[in-house]
């Protein structure tokens, strides 16, 4: 008998907890009741063999398919995407660009579950010139590699590549490169449940510290 456990992936749960748990919940009416892994992926959490991990974020799913073959994965926003019963929310058909994290952009699973999830909250995705495959990096990996100058000045330019000014993200660290940029991110995670985006004050160092404390603690 398949384990099933979620885990929610450290971006999210720095950013928002309580959408961490509200999603958990969501998975649990499709999967049934499970554990919630909150180790982050690159501490190498230890695992039994056929266990399968419910996931949102692309980059854990990536990971736990690398690093643990006796290990099964499930996208979950790839699962939401299908479901005929999650409670979507109607934005009338408002314009959006979109962001796709590197994780992502290169692997149709991911870009075409967050394409149909858009779709199904009504959503009308205006693409740039260079998205999807041919999409380009926000930012946020450069972080702590070049000084922070530099960091802005590629969030900037790739903010103004977008067509709208609202930008879905589907990671969480691409909500400060949109904001730097000056354009108003939209987290997938937060449009599922009607919530606003929250991009603490546009600071990209704090963000990066809340986020690296929260993998360090677990």
């Amino acid at each position: 008998m398949t384990r099933y456990i979620y885990a929610p992936g450290c971006a999210l749960m720095a950013y928002k907890p309580h959408l961490g748990q509200r999603l958990k919940e969501a998975a649990e009416q499709i999967y049934g009741p499970m554990e919630m892994l909150l180790t982050c992926c690159f501490n190498r959490p230890a695992l039994e063999s056929g266990t399968c991990i419910i996931t949102p974020c692309s980059t854990c799913n990536n990971n736990y398919r690398k690093l643990y073959p006796e290990v099964s994965t499930s996208f979950l926003l790839h699962t939401l995407a299908q479901s005929p019963d999650f409670p979507f929310p109607d934005y009338g058909g408002a314009e959006m660009s979109i962001q796709d994290t590197c994780a992502g952009r290169t692997d149709p699973l991911y870009l075409e579950s967050v394409r149909t999830l858009l779709r199904r909250m009504n959503i009308t995705l205006v693409e740039a010139e260079k998205s999807g495959a041919k999409g380009r990096c926000c930012g946020q990996t450069l972080y702590g590699k070049v000084p922070i100058e530099k960091v802005e000045s590629y969030m900037k330019q790739r903010a103004g590549e977008m067509p709208r000014e609202d930008v879905v993200v589907y990671c969480a660290s691409c909500i400060q490169s949109m904001a730097t940029g000056g354009r108003r991110p939209r987290y997938i995670i937060d449009l599922l449940f009607g919530e606003t985006t929250d991009t603490h004050g546009g600071d990209i160092t704090a963000w990066n510290r809340r986020l690296m404390d929260f993998r360090n603690s677990h």
